[in-house]
């Protein structure tokens, strides 16, 4: 039988599909999952790990935060700088500076400014040159799709 979640998350909506008889426990977890990632990654929460980073400069990450800039700062090397999680200060000057759901429907835009590129890390530390601020909002959608799908795999095959 499958079992079907929708909630809204990370600016989108999320839905998660297993197939397995009483799967509420499995869904419970991925739910929670999401919230939980959102909570460290979202750079529209001033209390989330990524706003503190972003907000001091530094920080003793967790090893959620550690591992999606990792995964970022990687993506930004196999793309030759295509992918950039330095893109804060661009999207926050084109206009993108509140979630999806607070910005105007239509309206003009200002083209952004080039990304930095100053991150950099270390083991148990991230640093930021000093004016960069990072964003992670697609590759934290990723990671928290990939943790919950093997959050829901626990139960049987899984979406």
């Amino acid at each position: 039988m499958i079992n079907r979640r929708m909630f809204h998350a990370m600016g989108t909506e999320i839905e998660l599909l297993v197939d397995a008889d009483h799967a509420e426990r499995s869904l419970d977890a991925a739910e929670l999952e999401f919230h939980r990632l959102e909570a460290l990654l979202s750079r529209f929460r001033d209390d989330s790990e990524l706003s503190r980073l972003n907000r001091d400069g530094s920080i003793e990450p967790g090893r959620d935060l550690a591992r999606v800039v990792e995964l970022a700062l990687e993506a930004r090397d196999r793309t030759s700088g295509r992918f950039d999680p330095t893109v804060h200060n661009a999207l926050v000057a084109a206009g993108y500076d509140r979630s999806f759901e607070q910005l105007p429907a239509e309206g003009e835009t200002t083209p952004p400014p080039p990304a930095a590129r100053g991150v950099w890390l270390r083991p148990g530390r991230i640093e930021l040159e000093p004016g960069v601020q990072i964003d992670l909002g697609g590759i934290g959608k990723g990671y928290a799709a990939e943790r919950a799908a093997e959050l829901l795999a626990l139960a049987r095959p899984c979406l």
